[in-house]
């Protein structure tokens, strides 16, 4: 018996363009969540560090001027109806006002700190991140329910599982996931079947290829990934520190002459 089984050239070409297809596709979702669950969020947090934390100094001085201001008005509008002004009644008022803003604001500074707690630290960001991301591309390959479309109950869950780990930085887990797919008899990280399967196949695998590069083109056009710039250059942020410390200083000053106005207010 002759067991030299000679595929049709066609069908094998398909075979090996679908399974490359595939491998981008693994790629492009790698890609994309490395953006989204660890670049964005490093970026983020870098910014607030260095720059950041300058900003809200800014948000806080200009809340502060919007505060005094506005108690200046109550003060004119009390006047101007004969009311004697009474300055309990005035911050009451203005603790209404301003209350939700400020709320907002110091739910801001806590995030900041929250989150500079629980940050990856600079050593680990580079080479754990790329020994990660290679598990995560071949685990995607063999366990992602957009990919493989002969899923399993148990296939689902173990990529539940390969989620949660990948974006917790849980190398044991996955390592252990690596495992049990290695151990499996049936090799999932292939996709095979007839020539209709594998057209289908073939188009769904085309059309995630661009969807996710066109996620990952917006996470490069975003606000947060432009940031990344003036972090990577010290001229820019030094730039960028020495603007904001303008602009506070120019508030501050603004609040100053409001207070000085206010004092002849209450004084009058």
């Amino acid at each position: 018996m002759n067991e030299n089984i000679t595929l049709d050239p066609e069908y094998a070409d398909l075979i090996l363009e679908v399974n490359k297809l595939k491998d981008t596709v693994a790629e492009k979702i790698a890609a994309r969540d490395m953006l989204a669950f660890h670049i964005i969020p490093d970026i983020e947090n870098e910014y607030m560090m260095k720059i950041g934390v300058l900003e809200n100094e800014a948000f806080a001085a200009n809340l502060k001027v919007l505060r005094i201001n506005r108690k200046i008005e109550l003060y004119k509008e009390n006047k101007k109806h004969n009311i004697v002004p009474k300055e309990s009644e005035i911050e009451e008022q203005l603790d209404l006002e301003f209350s939700e803003i400020e709320d907002e604001y110091n739910e801001m500074q806590d995030d900041i700190y929250y989150d500079n707690d629980d940050s990856i630290t600079e050593e680990v960001t580079s080479e754990f991140l790329k020994l990660v991301n290679v598990i995560y591309k071949n685990l995607i390959k063999k366990l992602s329910p957009l990919i493989n479309f002969h899923n399993t109950r148990l296939d689902n869950q173990l990529y539940e599982l390969l989620e949660k780990a990948y974006r917790e930085l849980d190398l044991t887990m996955m390592s252990k996931l690596q495992i049990i797919c290695e151990q499996r008899k049936n090799d999932s990280s292939l996709t095979i079947g007839d020539m209709k399967t594998l057209k289908k196949a073939k188009k769904t695998y085309e059309n995630l290829i661009d969807e996710n590069e066109e996620i990952i083109l917006n996470i490069k056009c975003s606000e947060t990934y432009s940031k990344k710039r003036i972090l990577e250059d010290e001229n820019l942020t030094n730039k960028a520190k020495e603007e904001i410390n303008n602009e506070i200083e120019k508030i501050n000053e603004e609040y100053e002459k409001a207070e000085k106005e206010l004092k002849k207010l209450m004084e009058s």
